[in-house]
């Protein structure tokens, strides 16, 4: 599985240093940018499109909920963990789509809940096959025409369909379809 490309956005110095080391805990994930103004963050996400991005909610100039808007309205797919003092933003954080709130001081054992919700819900480890087989059922082909495709039979395309539907918690391959384009993987 590839590592979880990470920005931490933050005023407070000591709160980004702590959450920089609560996050060396965790091997999937990979800090590639920390900044304290956000302006930079948000120039920076826009350029190296992380994955997450953990963001505090009170901070000069810009609140976290109008840096949110500015990463959501971006043709990108980055999630965003607010991390704040105050649990009164919280609505205000559900209304922008953000992934997950965390409340500070944060835990490790907070944290850890958030990272493996989001690798559940978002980093799904698929073979260049899966991804094959996938596309080819987004196109309409069955697993008989699937397998004559591929050059491999019927059974192994079955077995494939089975383990992707297991991997991404899909049930059936009406669902998957649905899945794979919503993270553009057809």
């Amino acid at each position: 599985m590839s590592k979880i490309k990470t920005v931490l956005i933050d005023d407070e110095t000591r709160s980004l240093n702590r959450l920089k080391i609560l996050l060396t805990n965790f091997k999937e994930v990979e800090v590639i940018g920390v900044f304290e103004d956000a302006d930079l963050g948000v120039a920076f996400i826009t350029k190296h499109e992380p994955d997450l991005v953990l963001l505090d909610i009170e901070m000069p100039k810009k609140s976290g909920i109008e840096i949110a808007e500015e990463i959501n309205k971006l043709a990108i797919d980055t999630k965003i963990i607010f991390v704040s003092a105050h649990d009164h933003y919280a609505i205000k954080a559900i209304k922008t789509s953000v992934f997950d709130y965390l409340l500070k001081p944060i835990s490790i054992d907070e944290l850890k809940i958030a990272l493996q919700r989001f690798t559940t819900k978002y980093q799904i480890d698929l073979s260049q096959r899966e991804l094959q087989i996938i596309r080819e059922l987004a196109n309409g082909l069955n697993s008989k025409a699937i397998g004559e495709k591929l050059f491999i039979s019927r059974h192994t395309v079955d077995t494939y369909r089975r383990k992707i539907l297991e991997k991404t918690g899909c049930h059936n391959s009406s669902e998957l379809i649905k899945f794979a384009t919503s993270r553009n993987l057809v």
